[in-house]
């Protein structure tokens, strides 16, 4: 199953917009309340039943409404969603794709967790139908993924009490510890107190005390494995054949820069034949990103539209941050005031001939630059020659 597109009219602050989506991996960005989220809660929406506070329409609409293209089995089948109140207390009735909710998992922004306690392992979660329709609006529960885990590695020395493919995902699960950092593994479960425990260079520890950033990467990693497992049992499937879709809002959550750029091949490695659909804020996270992969959101008076990117063969990997920052993502600038204000006095005192000046606001700006920065041989010459004049 893949989302092929959506044509989003008069829902949050979206007036109209038309999505085509690259049936790998997605990238949305754009400034913050450009609807990035809006668009994903569209998606998800898509799949979800029963009545939404989620999404309103348009405060200039009338009516709101969304309408995803799915490819199911080969069949492109439509959604369509009508929103109806913009009243935080009236909720809208929507009717989606619930009979296909089961392949689409949606990961939201609560994805770390504090250490909890595993008194005792219990049985799974039903993930029947009616739980996957409602998940799609409320996202994935990462809290589940202990006592999953817990359950499978212990099961896991009983013959016959694991399928074939429950024991593939476990196996799957262990690998995740050390796809960020090789310096990480998973080490054991203690029996004594359901404590899953970590190898890391500074020795073992309990992987609740794991950074935020792994934690965060867990929590998708591993949260998408427990579902596709618990949602498909009959039969029962190996996470890494799960052909569904997969939604993450702010994927760079708590990531360091360099675990930014690894965490997109990260998810195509563990599940190849998903398609992701992401929002992000993260120049780090496009560097990696292939051709046609980024949906670029701007507005115009008030009008979100996406942005034409050129695609070139190796997509943005040899561009710069600050080259992404301004022509991918729409910043009109990467500097601060306090660089800009020099800049204009330094200028100022040059075209003027005033030295002195010219030097102190030099010596200002020598502190401001990056040690590197070939501005500061530039900007020398121009005191020099101005020196030369005095």
């Amino acid at each position: 199953m893949k989302v092929k597109s959506i044509e989003i009219r008069g829902i949050g602050g979206i007036g109209s917009l038309d999505i085509d989506f690259n049936e790998n991996m997605n990238f949305i960005c754009g400034p913050n309340g450009i609807g990035k989220t809006t668009l994903l809660e569209c998606v998800a929406h898509s799949f979800s039943f029963n009545r939404t506070n989620i999404l309103k329409r348009n405060v200039s609409s009338e009516q709101g409404s969304f309408k995803a293209i799915v490819e199911i089995d080969g069949v492109d089948t439509p959604s369509n969603i009508s929103i109806t109140d913009f009243d935080p207390n009236k909720p809208s009735r929507i009717n989606g794709l619930l009979d296909h909710s089961s392949k689409l998992l949606s990961l939201k922004v609560t994805r770390t967790f504090q250490y909890q306690p595993l008194n005792a392992v219990g049985k799974d979660v039903d993930k029947n139908r009616d739980t996957s329709y409602q998940e799609a609006m409320n996202g994935v529960n990462v809290n589940e993924v202990k006592n999953w885990f817990v359950n499978r590695y212990l099961y896991s020395v009983h013959e016959g009490a694991l399928t074939e493919q429950q024991l593939n995902n476990l196996e799957l699960a262990k690998k995740s510890f050390s796809l960020l950092n090789d310096e990480f593994s998973f080490s054991k479960v203690l029996a004594s107190s359901n404590e899953i425990m970590i190898h890391t260079p500074n020795g073992e520890i309990y992987y609740e005390y794991l950074s935020s950033g792994f934690k965060s990467c867990l929590s998708i990693i591993f949260g998408i494995i427990k579902d596709i497992e618990l949602r498909f049992k009959e039969p029962c499937i190996n996470a890494d054949d799960f052909d569904g879709v997969i939604l993450i809002d702010e994927l760079e959550l708590h990531l360091h820069p360099e675990w930014q750029g690894k965490i997109a091949k990260i998810l195509v490695q563990v599940f190849p034949k998903a398609q992701f659909i992401t929002a992000t804020h993260s120049p780090h996270i496009l560097q990696g990103a292939n051709p046609n992969e980024i949906i670029a959101l701007a507005s115009d008076n008030g009008q979100v539209f996406r942005r034409d990117l050129s695609g070139t063969k190796y997509g943005y990997q040899g561009w710069t941050v600050e080259e992404i920052l301004v022509d991918v993502m729409g910043m009109s600038d990467t500097r601060t005031e306090s660089y800009y204000k020099l800049m204009s006095d330094f200028e100022s005192a040059i075209d003027s001939d005033d030295y002195e000046k010219s030097k102190r606001i030099y010596q200002e700006l020598e502190l401001l630059l990056h040690p590197e920065n070939h501005l500061r041989k530039l900007l020398k010459f121009q005191l020099a020659a101005v020196k030369g004049e005095s």
